[in-house]
């Protein structure tokens, strides 16, 4: 679970852009954690943080890729 953490930690997530889930009965994903390691605390021992895929996900948020130019040759 830490090299996982490190990974989402590398994203640059901005605050409240956490979220996680308890491994016991009925856990649900909550969201709105600050930091990876309060979203830890949280949910303790087994359980799972992520970046909130809500945010991650949101057009206003991502850089569009953009394909290398290639040259198209029309030699026959």
């Amino acid at each position: 679970m830490a090299a996982a953490l490190t990974v989402l930690s590398a994203t640059g997530a901005r605050a409240d852009e956490w979220c996680g889930y308890a491994t016991h009965d009925n856990a649900v994903i909550e969201c709105g954690y600050t930091t990876a390691q309060q979203c830890e605390n949280a949910v303790g021992k087994g359980g799972m943080c992520f970046v909130d895929p809500d945010l991650a996900l949101n057009s206003k948020h991502a850089t569009p890729m953009l394909a290398p130019s290639s040259k198209v040759s029309t030699r026959g």
